[in-house]
């Protein structure tokens, strides 16, 4: 496997289980009650410790960027040669894809992967059962830099899964994408890109998660027509990237590497952006070369 730990690790919802430390990534294993870590070598290897998890760690990456987009976009087929040391992650348990997806509304993907790693310490490893019937007082304390409001969203949203659903969310892999969206959309603290990011990344719905960087990216490349990032341009970003593109869902993550590493909100950097001259920079107030 040629993989770019980095890059994978940093753009997907099911590598927030993984927290960077000391340059590496850990997980805490709660059957085994140990943190397992990940680095990648100089040579490009990746070390994982104990030696005994690798197999299990390893198994984690599924396939790479590469080969994520069969379509006729210069732009995304440029981005996918570019981005193929990018690996997708196997999809995650939908459960805790949620409780990950709500830990990082409003607030950085560094904050929720802490979170994350200490409620995992402190429950020895979260189901749904466990959030149900958790102290909601310590629950705000443990997630306190990932807003304390959260608990409420968690508590009752698996209470709700576990008095509607028995307890799981798996059902949805199988239901119409549309018919899985509305039953998530209809949980305590759900909103439209939680939704979807459960739906893509733990139950295997091909959907577009759409924020304010994805919006950002997509217009100024000219895959969308909208502008601006209201809540009526998101869903004109996703019909744009779902429909006219038929983009796969995963081929999203092509879109957040070019945001996070050169189409930066306020200073994008032209200069050495890998699709600078296929780039129609809409809404750039300067779109000349940087230098």
């Amino acid at each position: 496997m040629d993989i770019d730990l980095r890059s994978t690790m940093d753009i997907q919802i099911t590598a927030l289980e993984w927290m960077p430390q000391d340059g590496r990534y850990v997980r805490y294993y709660p059957e085994a009650g140990i943190d397992v870590f990940m680095e990648q070598r100089p040579d490009g290897s990746i070390e994982v410790t104990p030696h005994e998890f690798h197999d299990e760690a390893m198994s984690i990456f599924d396939y790479p960027l590469s080969e994520v987009y069969h379509g006729d976009s210069e732009i995304l087929l440029r981005l996918q040669e570019f981005y193929r040391r990018c690996w997708v992650l196997r999809l995650q348990d939908p459960f805790i894809s949620l409780m990950i997806t709500i830990l990082t509304q409003n607030k950085t993907a560094d904050s929720a992967r802490r979170t994350f790693h200490r409620l995992q310490r402190r429950y020895k490893g979260i189901d749904v059962h466990k959030m149900a019937c958790a102290d909601k007082r310590e629950l705000e304390e443990l997630i306190r830099f990932s807003g304390p409001y959260k608990a409420s969203y968690m508590i009752e949203c698996s209470r709700q899964i576990e008095e509607r659903w028995g307890g799981s969310l798996e059902w949805m892999r199988r239901a119409p994408t549309d018919e899985a969206r509305r039953a998530l959309l209809s949980l305590h603290g759900v909103g439209p890109k939680t939704a979807d990011c459960v739906l893509l990344f733990s139950l295997g719905h091909s959907v577009v998660p759409v924020d304010t960087h994805i919006c950002r990216v997509s217009q100024r490349l000219g895959l969308s027509m909208s502008m601006g990032d209201s809540e009526a341009a998101k869903r004109r970003v996703k019909e744009d990237l779902e429909r006219g593109l038929k983009m796969p869902g995963m081929a999203h993550l092509l879109i957040i590497n070019l945001g996070r590493d050169f189409c930066k909100a306020l200073a994008p950097l032209h200069h050495i952006c890998p699709v600078e001259e296929l780039c129609p920079k809409r809404g750039v107030v300067r779109p000349e070369r940087l230098v």
